[in-house]
């Protein structure tokens, strides 16, 4: 407006540019070297990565060959045949053959129900004081244990097998040890399937290691066997990050964790934290374990910090390995770390001043740029209450909110000629303001005026527009509540239908609701009228149900969207039949039954319509559902008078007619059929009688 001091939009966004873009171009050197630093961080991310996927394809590889190993041992004949002295020497040698396959498998066994144990393991992982004891022999061996069956203590057998197959003389002793108390042996009869143990230290040796066990074919036993991890001890040592990081892999159950070499103290730039950073770890590790969530955090540790990181690996055989690493943070960003402080310096003046840019802008923008999108988007709602300008000093925020204004002050208007859910629908898809349209099943309504050509005749033109204008301000509100659409006015007739443009799955339902609120709108208004001295109107209306093609129509410079079909066509004949029967609403039978749940209907009659052939069912809405009590016994009596009336049972039609219309002495339809059956007791029944009604006028 020309009243209004503003200062070019293009200027304001100038200047704040540059109280921007200086700080930003000073800024650009401290993102440099920050880069680095990411990037290093990364390459100890991809590194732990690389540690992870190892340690899984180690374990995933090792423990799968081996437990599949193992199911063919329990499959096979073998160990599921009855014992004897062949069969016992072929278990003994399988065994042995697992183990030389294996070199990760320390022992290999199977245990049976009935309390007999077979065993073959390394004597090399023993300690000195148990090869003393059980005498092994020098060089590579195997130590095979045969336990027999029967409650302990049992006897048993035990031999060392050399590499060339021969075997040492068989020495016996008694031992208390039960197979089946053993959690491989349970935990393996109990799920019917491979399973792992917890990682624990194996009583012969120091080593860590996992048992498994797999349960035989025939469910008598379990063959299982310990897997010794000091294999991933060394893969560990040889994906250390740094000379000085720390690597653990430990286990959800919390027994056992397999570390990498610490550093040799001897080496230059050894830390000496490396007890320190390990507890760190342990502790680490368990609140993984607990808390089942990625760690990455910076900790001290000997007056060093150390970047730890710490991820639970995805499950295998129910078991989860958890991966840590420590990696010192002077060995990961030696290079940038010098650079990185002399950058923070800049980076914190950059900051302040682009901070303060930002702030000045939206000071500037934000107040009025949020005004006129609240507006936009109430105008998008078909909401024009908003009638005040947004304020501004900026031209082009002036120029734009007098064009919002124009815009909203044109779009209040053309709502007034335009249904708002039509309106709605071509704002979100313009493209379906095209000239044609959709099958889909309508409902259409008709109303119509009693005796309007009448009051046309009576009134003043002004005075009856302002009253129509009240009258179809009333009955649109009710029509539009039950989300049902205005096609036009004709005169003093409303044309509305349900269904479209936005689909409606209960359009029939809210027809007829719209269609009692409408009657129900328009009694209100009449005895309004009829109080200040006034004539009020009586309208009548007409329902129908069925398919039509509904859209655009017209040519491309100026398009009407309605409906086409013989819907519209029922629905104002049904209206028309009110004369008839003297009925406010009538609706037809494709309407009445699927609602009949929801409504009460009164079977009015089986008509053929002027310049029709077919015949259909007329109904009368008399309330909803709750109603229903209320109009039982009237509807009763109606019924029965009717199915006398198409039986052609006249005289007892009549009489039930007669009882209905006592009941209801304003009943028109009552008094339609006392006169039909009159008429056709002294005048004689029709030829092939069937209760069908020919209308002679519209």
């Amino acid at each position: 407006m020309p009243g209004r001091r503003s200062i070019p939009f293009s200027v304001t966004i100038l200047t704040l540019m540059a109280l921007v873009v200086v700080p930003l171009t000073s800024v650009l050197l401290w993102l440099g070297w920050r880069s680095v630093d990411l990037l290093e961080q990364r390459s100890a991310d991809q590194r732990v990565g690389h540690l992870e996927s190892a340690v899984e394809d180690f374990l995933t590889d090792g423990l799968h060959v081996v437990i599949s190993v193992g199911q063919t041992l329990a499959f096979g004949p073998s160990f599921n045949a009855s014992e004897n002295p062949v069969i016992d020497e072929q278990r003994r040698h399988q065994l042995i053959a697992m183990l030389d396959r294996h070199p990760a498998v320390q022992s290999a066994f199977v245990g049976y129900q009935d309390g007999s144990f077979i065993y073959a393991g390394r004597p090399e992982t023993f300690t000195i004081e148990q090869r003393i004891e059980l005498d092994a022999p020098d060089g590579e061996s195997t130590i095979v244990r045969v336990i027999e069956a029967g409650a302990p203590p049992r006897t048993e057998t035990y031999w060392f097998y050399l590499p060339d197959g021969s075997h040492g003389p068989a020495r016996t002793t008694t031992s208390t040890f039960d197979a089946r108390t053993r959690p491989w042996y349970v935990d393996a009869m109990k799920a019917k399937q491979a399973i792992l143990t917890d990682p624990y230290r194996f009583v012969q040796t120091p080593d860590a290691g996992i048992s498994a066990g797999i349960p035989l074919r025939t469910g008598i036993g379990v063959v299982g066997f310990d897997f010794t991890l000091r294999t991933l001890s060394e893969l560990l040592t040889a994906y250390k990050i740094t000379e000085n990081s720390v690597i653990v892999v430990g286990h959800s159950g919390g027994a056992v964790e397999i570390e990498s070499e610490p550093c040799a103290p001897t080496l230059p730039g050894c830390l000496p934290a490396d007890a320190e950073v390990r507890q760190i770890l342990h502790r680490a590790v368990e609140e993984a374990v607990a808390t089942d969530a990625r760690i990455d955090r910076q900790v001290e540790a000997g007056g060093h910090a150390y970047r730890v990181i710490v991820h639970r690996m995805p499950p295998l055989l129910w078991q989860r390995f958890v991966i840590a690493a420590a990696v010192p943070v002077l060995e990961l960003t030696a290079e940038s770390r010098v650079l990185l402080q002399r950058a923070a310096i800049a980076a914190a003046v950059a900051v302040a001043l682009a901070a303060l840019g930002a702030l000045a802008a939206s000071l500037i923008l934000s107040r009025s740029i949020t005004r006129i999108a609240l507006k936009t988007e109430r105008i998008r709602q078909l909401d024009f209450s908003d009638q005040q300008p947004v304020q501004s000093r900026i031209t082009e925020i002036v120029r734009l909110s007098d064009a919002v204004e124009n815009m909203r002050a044109g779009l209040e208007i053309f709502g007034r000629y335009v249904s708002k859910n039509l309106v709605q629908q071509i704002m979100r898809s313009p493209e379906s303001s095209g000239v044609g349209g959709t099958r889909r099943e309508i409902t259409v309504m008709f109303t119509d005026i009693e005796g309007f050509s009448l009051l046309t005749e009576t009134m003043e033109p002004e005075l009856l527009t302002s009253r129509l204008s009240r009258y179809f301000e009333a009955l649109g509100s009710a029509i539009s509540a039950n989300r049902g659409m205005i096609d036009k006015y004709i005169g003093d007739s409303i044309m509305s239908f349900w269904n479209a443009p936005e689909t409606d799955p209960e359009h029939i339902a809210n027809a007829c609701r719209g269609a009692l609120q409408a009657a129900a709108a328009g009694h209100a208004l009449s005895e309004k009228w009829r109080e200040r001295g006034r004539p009020g109107f009586r309208t009548r209306f007409g329902v129908h149900t069925g398919p039509a093609v509904v859209g655009n129509v017209g040519a491309r410079e100026r398009i009407n969207y309605t409906l086409v079909g013989q819907v519209a066509n029922q629905a104002s004949r049904l209206e028309g039949m009110n004369k008839v029967y003297g009925t406010e609403i009538l609706a037809s039978g494709e309407v009445a039954q699927p609602t009949s749940a929801l409504f009460v209907w009164r079977h009015i009659d089986r008509v053929v319509a002027v310049g029709t052939t077919e015949a259909h069912d007329v109904y009368e809405p008399m309330g909803e559902a709750a109603s229903r009590a209320e109009h039982a016994a009237f509807l009763v009596k109606w019924e029965k008078a009717r199915e006398a009336y198409v039986a052609g049972r006249f005289e007892e039609a009549l009489a039930g007619f007669q009882a209905a219309a006592a009941m209801r002495e304003e009943d028109p339809p009552s008094h339609v059929f006392i006169g039909r059956c009159e008429r056709f007791l002294r005048e004689g029944v029709p030829a092939e009688w069937d209760g069908t009604w020919y209308m002679d006028r519209k």
